[in-house]
């Protein structure tokens, strides 16, 4: 039964495909972070979001309510199931790992799939394209890649949407040129190493050739991790040699693995924990650090703790309050604000 039901899904997602629908249908181009020329429908009313963090993006721009499939782990978001509460009635076909449940994606009827571009398509893109479900990639690694991933999804979702993009970008830009206009006259030896944990366990590193790279440069810091690349292993042999001035703690559990960190005396000696710079990422409709809309607030805060004596008249959390009431049309509480950014929400 469950076969059948496949296949008859299949049968109409083909039928009802660009390919066999009448050649008068207006449909349009949008050319991805491949460098490919996706056609799309004119209206695009229906978009299964394969990227967990980009959700939150489409949330942002407005274009929620077109989510026809997510991923698990942008359902597990909870400041992104508290901003909109339908993300848990929408069909997971991505699972965390991102792989594909292909079933689940074409029950959804998508018009269009949105993706993180790494440098290769999906490796589940051949079981859609027999199905002439267009794919647009979008770029994950730096913080321009993100203001070109915004503009991208908001082409994609439509002409309102596609404004909010700009004025997100517009905002981005100024947060961008405040701190660089403190940070960039400074030396080398007035930046302090940071080091940037990746994952529930503490031993991984997000290292060069990242978003976490641009934003703690852009901040004024050095990134201590010598690798390249998100979620590198590294052994405590190599913290301890790198030995950070700041530690930042992202991914959840992030309060946990803070206390894990200040409680082993392995970790006693490295400078950041003598000093108390142990420090929790925020986290809300994504994570602050990654490529998510949030990225936005993430430099300000970062610049923030890295150099509190270059941004003293920065106030995070006025900031904060600001941009959940334009962009996410929420009014942060006091418990609400603190949740976020110490990263304790359930």
């Amino acid at each position: 039964m469950r076969n059948e039901s496949l296949w008859v899904v299949a049968a109409w997602l083909l039928a009802t495909s660009p390919m066999q629908t009448s050649r008068a249908q207006v449909t349009r181009e949008v050319t991805d972070a491949a460098g490919r020329v996706v056609t799309l429908p004119s209206t695009v009313n229906r978009v299964a979001d394969a990227w967990h963090a980009n959700n939150a993006l489409v949330l942002m721009l407005g274009g929620a309510d077109k989510l026809v499939a997510t991923t698990v782990q942008a359902q597990r978001q909870p400041w992104l199931r508290k901003l909109y509460p339908r993300i848990d009635q929408v069909p997971a076909a991505f699972n965390a790992a991102g792989d594909l449940n292909v079933e689940t994606l074409l029950g959804a009827r998508p018009d269009v799939i949105l993706m993180a571009y790494d440098g290769a398509l999906p490796r589940w893109s051949a079981a859609v394209e027999a199905y002439h479900v267009p794919i647009v990639l979008m770029p994950n690694t730096s913080l321009e890649g993100l203001k070109t991933t915004a503009r991208i999804t908001g082409t994609v979702l439509g002409p309102r949407e596609a404004e909010v993009a700009e004025d997100y970008i517009r905002y981005f830009d100024a947060n961008i040129r405040r701190v660089r206009r403190e940070t960039e006259r400074l030396s080398a030896g007035q930046r302090p190493k940071v080091l940037h944990t990746s994952s529930a366990g503490i031993l991984t590193a997000d290292g060069l050739d990242t978003v976490i790279d641009d934003w703690i440069r852009l901040a004024g810091g050095r990134n201590a991790a010598d690798v390249t690349g998100n979620g590198r292993p590294v052994t405590l042999e190599q913290v301890a040699a790198w030995d950070p001035d700041v530690i930042i703690v992202g991914t959840a559990p992030n309060q946990l693995s803070r206390k894990a960190i200040l409680e082993d005396p392995r970790w006693r000696e490295i400078k950041a924990v003598k000093n108390g710079n142990v420090l929790v990422n925020p986290s809300g409709a994504y994570l602050w650090d990654r490529h998510s809309a949030e990225a936005a607030l993430q430099v300000l805060w970062a610049a923030k703790m890295i150099h509190p004596e270059l941004f003293s008249d920065l106030d995070i959390k006025r900031e904060t309050i600001n941009f959940y009431a334009k962009y996410f049309h929420h009014a942060l509480t006091d418990d609400e604000y603190s949740s976020i950014v110490n990263a304790t929400a359930p």
